[in-house]
């Protein structure tokens, strides 16, 4: 006679006797992180309970969140986007648990919970044009530059949405005339250097933003573990987009379809159950 297998931790936290459990801290974490206005105050949140969990727990909690987001659940969304834009979260991890985590999420089919563990291929061979981290619209010395960035001074701030030096993109970001679209251009950007890419996707006010998180997702520069974890927080055209953008890491591509074609699969599953 053939011995059952046993259903792992993950499984048993998502289907079975301690799925109470990992729904009521998905429900709490929403609760917490959506009645905070300050984006701190949510990130200290999400870093707290996340660093509180074990491998297995992390995982069918990121399995959960993504699940509600598929279904249209506007809290998990919320809870998502603290996630995708803050890399503390995964960069404070050991080696050793990133790589656990990823195994163990890839070992239970959850490849979309795995792309939050993936870390991000260092591109070699870089052209001139994108080893380039000054600004070819102000040729100025890096702390004339910064100090630029702090100016109420149109002409200036239009020249220093193309810089390149994340030093002055982070003065930039707080500059009380920058308006949505400037942000929206500079994430656009490219050729441009990741880590001001970084800079926007970790800015409290700016990263909210949806258009903003939509044109870091669809920039090939964007560094690729912000990338992946920001597609769950598209909507369904912006998805189609990253998915049939040229350019565009194949992998990242990849992700777009499958996300797309589970949320189609959840709603027509949704429609059946509705008609039955």
């Amino acid at each position: 006679m053939t011995e059952l297998a046993l259903p792992s931790r993950v499984q048993d936290l998502l289907h079975g006797e301690e799925q109470w459990w990992i729904q009521n801290l998905a429900n709490s974490l929403e609760r917490r992180v959506c009645v905070l206005m300050e984006r701190q105050m949510r990130r200290t949140v999400v870093l707290e309970t996340l660093s509180s969990l074990d491998d297995a727990e992390l995982v069918a909690l990121l399995a959960v969140v993504l699940e509600r987001v598929e279904a249209g659940r506007g809290p998990s969304r919320e809870v998502l986007q603290e996630m995708a834009l803050e890399p503390v979260i995964f960069s404070d991890l050991s080696y050793e648990r990133l790589k656990d985590a990823y195994s163990l999420a890839r070992q239970e089919g959850l490849s979309q919970v795995a792309g939050f563990f993936l870390g991000d291929p260092l591109r070699l061979n870089r052209t001139l044009a994108e080893a380039q981290v000054g600004n070819q619209h102000l040729d100025l010395p890096l702390g004339v530059r910064r100090s630029a960035a702090r100016s109420t001074d149109r002409n200036l701030i239009d020249r220093l949405l193309h810089d390149r030096n994340p030093r002055v993109v982070r003065l930039l970001l707080n500059n009380p005339r920058l308006i949505e679209r400037d942000v929206i251009k500079m994430a656009a950007n490219r050729p441009t250097e990741p880590k001001v890419l970084e800079e926007i996707a970790g800015h409290r006010r700016w990263s909210s933003r949806y258009r903003v998180r939509k044109a870091l997702a669809c920039n090939p520069y964007t560094p690729a573990p912000i990338a992946r974890r920001l597609l769950p927080t598209l909507l369904q055209q912006d998805l189609a987009h990253v998915a049939g953008t040229r350019g565009l890491d194949p992998a990242l591509k990849a992700l777009a379809r499958e996300i797309l074609s589970s949320t189609s699969t959840r709603k027509r599953a949704g429609r059946r159950q509705e008609d039955a």
